[in-house]
């Protein structure tokens, strides 16, 4: 006796593409139809946004502007390394808790208002755009606060430690050496002159013999020849001057000026608060079904 195996009939696959829109109709269906809480979310999110930007409190920043410098040999015929070749100098300097509370007293500032509130930024100049090397950036002293003449000053009185920490040994005593060197050449170049007058003084005058004369042509002749030689030293100190003070020596290029920043951005707390409150109000329209069924449950 044959047992037939009666075929099982093969049960139809669910329909994802089906269930998919009908979710999606689903919450589409549950926007539309509570529409204006996605709406009263966004502007409530707006408003909400624009109320805190107004309590946000004003910022000053001051930015003071300083020249490292670039030290050179003695006689000017090369750099050397120091202070000012090195980038770090300038933050490590303003950073410093003893430099800071310094510039806080001459500043008037409270104690410790200093702290975590000034920052450096180089400013980069062509030779670093042309990948070059050999030039010293400019430096920006940034200090920010809430008070705007004292946060000024402040930048002012770090930038001036700077230079004098950068400049106040090296080139400091190189220009003291020069403007000495200029003074006594100054007064040699004088003196030079002085014996020059009188020599020509005695020779016009007459009654002297050919002899004399003869001598008195070879003093001016040796004064004349020092005082070239005086003055080419002189030339030579004034522009090596010029050059330690110009050139070598750091320097506060652009004194520092408060401008007022905000602590928050008025435009982007507003957008930043409607985005928040259309998710929000979003949220709500496509959970408000689900948690009505709940509520209606509850009370039966």
């Amino acid at each position: 006796m044959e047992t037939r195996v009666r075929p099982q009939r093969e049960r139809p696959l669910p329909d994802v593409d089906g269930e998919e829109e009908l979710e999606l109709s689903r919450y589409w269906n549950a926007l539309l139809t509570r529409w204006w809480l996605p709406v009263a979310g966004l502007v409530a999110g707006a408003v909400i946004g624009y109320l805190l930007s107004l309590g946000g409190h004003n910022v000053y920043q001051a930015k003071a502007t300083i020249y490292l410098g670039q030290p050179l040999s003695p006689t000017g015929t090369s750099q050397i390394q120091s202070l000012s070749t090195n980038p770090s100098t300038a933050k490590q300097v303003v950073l410093s808790p003893y430099w800071q509370r310094l510039a806080e007293q001459r500043a008037g500032l409270a104690a410790g208002s200093l702290t975590g509130h000034v920052s450096t930024q180089a400013v980069a100049g062509v030779a670093a755009a042309l990948g070059r090397v050999g030039q010293n950036p400019l430096v920006n002293i940034v200090v920010t606060g809430k008070r705007r003449a004292k946060i000024a000053l402040a930048a002012d009185e770090l930038a001036r430690i700077v230079v004098n920490q950068v400049s106040g040994r090296y080139v400091a005593t190189k220009i003291k050496n020069l403007q000495a060197n200029i003074t006594a050449g100054k007064a040699e170049l004088d003196s030079v002159n002085t014996r020059i007058s009188s020599l020509q003084a005695e020779v016009q005058n007459g009654g002297l013999s050919t002899v004399e004369r003869l001598l008195f042509a070879n003093q001016i002749g040796l004064a004349v020849q020092e005082q070239r030689q005086v003055t080419e030293d002189l030339s030579q100190n004034q522009q090596l001057l010029a050059l330690a003070q110009n050139v070598e020596r750091s320097q506060l290029i652009s004194p520092a000026h408060a401008t007022k920043t905000t602590a928050r951005s008025r435009r982007n707390s507003v957008l930043v608060g409607a985005l928040i409150g259309l998710l929000l109000g979003i949220i709500a329209a496509l959970l408000w079904e689900p948690a009505a069924r709940v509520v209606r449950r509850s009370a039966v």
